[in-house]
C-alpha cells in the first residue's frame, strides 16, 4: 500500500465551488510554474498536513479551507509525477468530502486507470458509494480491496459485514463480522452483533429465496 493510510474521515456537506482548486498555472510574478524545481517530499508533507487538519478539526469553515489547500498541493503533485497514484487518491477523497461528486469520481477512475487493483483506491471508492447508500457498488469496491491485500484490515472487514447485512445476506454478514472481530478483538459491539445474527433464521430473511447479483 506504500504511503497510503486508511483513514476513516468525515464527510463535509458544504459544497465547494465547481472548480478544481489545484488548477495553478502561474506564480505570484505571473510566471508559469516550473514544476521541476518543486520538492516533491515537502509538497506531500504539506498536503498531508492540510488534510490531517481538515479531518481533525470540528469547525466546518476550517475543514473546507484545509481541504482546498490540501487539494491545491496534491494537484501540484500530480503534475510532478502523473503516474503517482497517491495524490490522485487523496484528491478523490477530498472532493468526496466536499460533496463534489463528479470531480471525486473522475479522480477515482483516474487512480483505477493507474492501478485498478490498488487497495486504497478501491477502499475509498467503496466509502464514496457507502456514504451515498449505493451499497452494491460499495461492496464491489470493498471486495476488491479485500482481495488485494486487505483481507485482515478491520476497516474493510467491518464495512463488508455492514454491506452484506444491508443487502440482506445475513450469513455472509455474520462471517465478516466474525473476521472483523478477529482483527479487532477489543471491539465490544461485535460479539453482541454476532450473537444477534446467529439467533436469526437466515432462511426467513427473504434473501435466500431470491437471486441477488452484486
Amino acid at each position: 500500500m506504500g504511503a497510503t493510510i486508511f483513514l476513516l474521515g468525515i464527510c463535509c456537506n458544504n459544497t465547494a465551488n465547481a472548480i478544481e482548486f489545484g488548477q495553478i498555472k502561474y506564480n505570484n510574478n505571473n510566471e508559469i510554474i516550473d514544476y521541476s524545481k518543486i520538492n516533491k517530499n515537502e509538497k506531500q508533507q504539506l498536503a498531508d498536513n492540510y488534510l490531517t487538519k481538515a479531518l481533525t478539526t470540528k469547525d466546518l469553515n476550517e475543514i473546507k479551507t484545509y481541504l482546498k489547500k490540501a487539494a491545491a498541493e496534491y494537484f501540484i503533485m500530480t503534475k510532478l509525477e502523473p503516474e503517482n497514484i497517491y495524490p490522485v487518491i487523496q484528491l478523490a477523497r477530498i472532493y468526496d468530502y466536499l460533496g463534489e461528486n463528479s470531480y471525486s469520481k473522475a479522480y477515482f477512475f483516474r487512480a483505477l486507470k493507474i492501478n485498478k487493483n490498488d487497495a486504497a483506491t478501491n477502499y475509498y471508492f467503496g466509502e464514496f458509494y457507502y456514504t451515498r447508500e449505493d451499497y452494491k457498488r460499495a461492496l464491489f469496491f470493498y471486495q476488491r480491496a479485500f482481495k488485494n491485500g486487505q483481507s485482515e484490515n478491520y476497516a474493510v472487514l467491518i464495512k463488508m459485514a455492514i454491506m452484506y447485512e444491508k443487502l440482506g445476506d445475513l450469513l455472509r454478514a455474520n462471517q465478516y463480522y466474525k473476521k472483523a472481530f478477529l482483527a479487532n478483538p477489543n471491539n465490544e459491539f461485535l460479539p453482541e452483533k454476532i450473537r444477534e445474527l446467529e439467533n436469526i433464521k437466515y432462511i426467513d430473511s427473504g434473501y435466500y429465496t431470491r437471486s441477488v447479483k452484486y
